[in-house]
């Protein structure tokens, strides 16, 4: 049977167990947020959707305080145990809230001040969780095993999505306390997972030199990652700059998405137990629509019709998806359509292309940038944009909606333009190595 795998999949001698163990740790650590996520949404509800935009603002902050904790953390310890610190710390707090959410009954003050916290915690939780995943991953493989295996442990992301999802969506019957007991196990698996590829990683190092270095690296601090060291370097491009204001409106039009799901779920569904399904329904949806089409269309897309398309045709379909639901709110059907289109959207053409512009770039850009745009900016854009949306929608809903679309196109509008950077500097690279 491993043989036929190790075929299939291009494996080299002794890989596949390290491929079985990162897959299966992506896997379960997906799986962990999508049980989570449907929860957060619903229990984010519990207080009026008037109070999104302020829990927003405590995600950006909260971003930035944990972002200067995690820095201390990766400079104090070995590089072995950080993750075990990040996961750890992550699966006591959701113990915390499992005990917190079985002795407080809804409807009370403590429920509601409990419901805003776990909203901003899981918010925190998804970006340094994953992040740290993926760092661990780009700690312990080669260039060339990357390129031939993260397309594979990827697809372990989308699959631990849908089953979380789905488990939310189909046992509708079961209690959230019981969905974030199934999310702590998840987590405790992925530490145990994690051990195991380290150990193979180091059973693949057939060079007695490189043993001893691989094992000096993982009993060293990482080191700080400040999350504003890429800002100097965003202003003095203009090709960067441009950068900011895409990532901007790309979380704008998020926001303006979600707030307008928020409302009509809001209406639709009377209890948190409804509203996590029909939450983990829309993201059942996206999730199986995004596997489908990362390992079957993005490829051809971008090959087909290049980074420019891939960049900006989201923003002009989601732009007239806004006017759409401006003369049908609040019906759900359209909005549910639309929020499929932006997500599956952003998951199989926008960050595939995101990641390509990063190409041209020098390392530092590489680096400090990407750690700037992914905590700073992306939170920051959340916590602004809501802000605009409950003003914009104090003039009615229809108002709300088609400043979206607004910002939708010219989102549109600036991904074309950085598709058109990206080409020339690609053109200038290739006249280069023509005449070498």
């Amino acid at each position: 049977m491993q043989k036929y795998i190790y075929k299939i999949f291009s494996l080299n001698k002794g890989e596949f167990w390290l491929l079985l163990y990162s897959t299966l740790f992506i896997f379960a650590l997906f799986a962990s947020y999508a049980l989570l996520r449907p929860i957060r949404d619903a229990l984010g509800l519990t207080g009026g959707k008037e109070e999104l935009k302020w829990l927003f603002l405590g995600t950006f902050i909260a971003t930035l305080v944990a972002s200067m904790l995690a820095m201390w953390l990766s400079g104090s310890i070995k590089r072995k145990r950080y993750t075990d610190c990040i996961f750890i710390f992550f699966a006591l707090n959701l113990v915390g809230f499992y005990v917190a959410i079985r002795a407080y009954p809804e409807g009370s003050g403590e429920f509601l001040y409990l419901s805003r916290t776990f909203y901003i915690w899981v918010s925190v939780f998804n970006l340094f969780v994953i992040s740290t995943a993926w760092s661990l991953l780009a700690d312990v493989f080669s260039k060339d095993r990357s390129k031939r295996l993260f397309g594979i442990i990827s697809a372990g992301a989308s699959i631990g999505s849908i089953a979380g999802a789905s488990a939310v969506s189909f046992l509708k019957g079961v209690s959230v306390e019981e969905f974030i007991f199934a999310s702590i196990a998840l987590l405790a698996v992925t530490l145990w997972l994690k051990n195991l590829i380290i150990y193979e990683s180091g059973k693949l190092l057939t060079n007695e030199e490189e043993q001893p270095a691989f094992k000096a690296r993982f009993d060293t601090p990482i080191g700080s990652k400040n999350p504003f060291a890429g800002f100097n370097l965003i202003i003095k491009s203009k090709f960067l700059m441009a950068f900011v204001g895409f990532i901007l409106l790309l979380t704008s039009v998020s926001t303006f998405l979600y707030m307008e799901q928020a409302r009509i779920i809001k209406e639709l569904f009377p209890t948190n137990q409804a509203r996590a399904a029909a939450f983990a329904n829309i993201d059942l949806i996206v999730q199986t629509s995004s596997f489908i089409m990362q390992i079957f269309l993005t490829a051809k897309i971008a090959k087909f019709f290049g980074i420019r398309w891939l960049l900006s045709l989201l923003g002009f379909v989601v732009g007239a998806g806004f006017v759409v639901l401006a003369f049908t709110h609040p019906s759900f059907l359209p909005l549910v359509v639309v929020m499929s289109i932006r997500r599956v959207g952003e998951y199989a053409m926008v960050k595939p292309a995101r990641e390509m512009l990063f190409v041209p770039l020098d390392s530092q850009s590489k680096y400090k940038v990407k750690n700037f745009l992914d905590t700073v900016v992306y939170r920051g854009g959340d916590a602004v944009s809501a802000q605009v949306e409950s003003a914009l929608a104090k003039f009615g809903v229809s108002v709300a909606l088609l400043g979206g679309a607004a910002i939708s196109f010219v989102w549109g509008a600036l991904g074309m333009y950085l598709g058109k950077e990206y080409d020339k500097d690609r053109v200038k690279e290739n006249r280069g190595n023509s005449t070498k």
